[in-house]
């Protein structure tokens, strides 16, 4: 909050931290290990049965996520990613730093997110995936996505940063993609500061996942050559407990979303 800002906001993505927080991060700091530790992988295998995936991989951020969701898929340079037209430059910027093209395709008005028609319409030889998200908590068309992604042949990406919580036909965003991705940075309802999740049931991208995601300890001493060298894009365990003890307390910290909306809507 910035010392001009009116004293009578009420803050959307205002951070909301309880004694579970507390409690969750003072155990990872008191822990040896502060990297590739217990609490990340507790934070991954509870995320993963939230949303009823098989494989989570924490990182460092949402854009880190998306890069290395391409990368686990190989695309690359002379690939096409199809991608709305209407959203986070990041998404964009991932794509790019893959040395694939971004294509941009339009919306459905009413959703504001990417239209599966328009989507069709952008594909040509050269495009590998389609990558949708979720506006502003509303689902994308996830049943004609992804039946147009299985029809092409195409890897579907879905970043449900912005709609956690939200469900579907039933399922839960971020139950739909070959790779869906997650951002914990503000003012996503889930905050561990800095950080992100990618969810996916093949355990081959899980692998190569975790393997460009980070060099282990065990690597040290390695020599990477090659387009296939990890990067440094983990999150850190006391992120990681901050984000385990936002999971459980995820209905509280939507429903007071919702609260905060009201209010706002009551007095508009």
């Amino acid at each position: 909050m910035s010392d001009n800002s009116p004293d009578d906001w009420l803050w959307l993505s205002e951070p909301d931290a309880s004694e579970l927080e507390t409690e969750l991060v003072g155990a990872a700091l008191r822990a040896p290990r502060w990297s590739a530790g217990a609490m990340v992988e507790r934070f991954e295998a509870h995320f993963a049965q939230q949303l009823g995936r098989a494989q989570a991989v924490a990182v460092s951020s949402g854009l880190a996520g998306t890069w290395l969701a391409l990368r686990a898929l190989g695309i690359g340079p002379g690939d096409e990613v199809v991608c709305s037209a209407y959203g986070w430059h990041q998404v964009a910027h991932a794509i790019a730093l893959a040395g694939a093209m971004p294509v941009f395709a339009d919306i459905d008005y009413w959703s504001g997110c990417l239209d599966p028609a328009r989507a069709a319409a952008k594909i040509t030889p050269a495009t590998r995936a389609i990558l949708a998200g979720n506006v502003n908590g509303h689902p994308a068309a996830w049943g004609p996505l992804r039946a147009l992604a299985d029809e092409r042949g195409l890897a579907l990406i879905e970043d449900s940063t912005e709609a956690i919580g939200s469900v579907y036909q039933g399922q839960p965003v971020g139950s739909f993609g070959d790779l869906s991705v997650f951002d914990f940075s503000q003012p996503a309802a889930l905050l561990t500061g800095e950080g992100g999740m990618v969810l996916t049931d093949d355990p081959r991208l899980a692998s190569e996942l975790r393997y460009l995601r980070g060099r282990t300890l065990a690597d040290r001493r390695s020599v990477s050559i090659g387009a296939r060298v990890p990067m440094q894009a983990a999150l850190s365990e006391p992120a990681a407990a901050l984000g385990l003890a936002q999971l459980a307390r995820l209905d509280e910290l939507l429903e007071r979303r919702q609260a905060v909306v009201s209010a706002y809507l009551e007095q508009m």
